[in-house]
């Protein structure tokens, strides 16, 4: 057996070790934060370290099919629920870690064999455009658990409005340097900054979508519809990352 595959084998051992101790979080998920979060901190690492191994297996930046996507896309809200941590809220902490596992387990479904970039991909404009990506995502992922949490722990309504509007500036941020890199990808790959394609498409809708949600500050009578509106948007982020991929179909789609 070559070092690839043995490298490539190693790493699925280690997803399938994670997937068990993502697992047995759903019981640590509900003790106190002194012992949650360093048990979920040493799961995050050694998540990251199964990417690193992939990624050393293929030399390139472990996200080129769907397995790997929905591997990224998971740890990304894994890290975010880490900061979040100290947030006592069982059902803000369960929900954002409920989409993480589901993604998760949903890649287990995908082929997890080697898997090499193609030219289009091999670009620094790719490696910085999908992290950043999803890190937004799990941002937007962040204020939809905290809109649910809200509407069942009304004491804390503060902190939950301070999550959503963290979610709302913080992932439209990172999601508007994230498409200034996938536009300049798009040039590298396509020849162009913009294309009418499905993924690019709806990635302009929710960008419009999140930026209208920091705007509802502006108009008093509208901010009451801001949790509503982080729930809507995670059905928006949904259609955008999923939805074009295997709904509709996109130049975007990992194979």
């Amino acid at each position: 057996m070559d070092t690839a595959n043995l490298l490539n084998q190693t790493s699925v051992g280690l997803y399938w070790l994670c997937f068990i101790a993502y697992s047995v979080y759903w019981g640590l998920g509900f003790t106190r934060w002194k012992l949650r979060f360093p048990v979920l901190l040493g799961m995050v690492v050694l998540h990251g370290a199964t990417m690193a191994v992939r990624g050393i297996s293929i030399e390139y930046f472990p996200l080129t099919n769907k397995f790997e996507s929905f591997n990224a896309f998971a740890i990304a809200t894994f890290i975010i629920l880490l900061f979040y941590s100290k947030i006592e809220s069982r059902i803000y902490r369960m929900s954002l870690f409920g989409v993480g596992y589901g993604f998760f387990v949903a890649a287990a479904l995908f082929p997890k064999g080697l898997s090499y970039a193609p030219p289009l991909m091999i670009t620094i404009w790719y490696v910085l455009h999908v992290p950043l990506s999803f890190f937004c995502y799990a941002m937007w992922v962040s204020a939809m658990a905290a809109a649910v949490a809200r509407y069942f722990v009304p004491d804390e309504k503060k902190t939950f409005d301070q999550v959503i509007d963290s979610g709302f500036q913080y992932g439209l941020v990172i999601f508007s340097i994230s498409m200034i890199f996938g536009g300049l990808w798009g040039y590298v790959a396509w020849g162009s900054y913009f294309l009418w394609d499905a993924k690019v498409v709806w990635s302009v809708i929710i960008w419009f979508f999140y930026a209208t949600c920091l705007h509802l500050d502006y108009w008093q009578e509208a901010k009451r519809y801001k949790p509503a509106m982080a729930i809507l948007g995670f059905i928006i982020l949904l259609m955008t990352y999923v939805g074009t991929s295997f709904l509709i179909g996109s130049s975007h789609s990992f194979r």
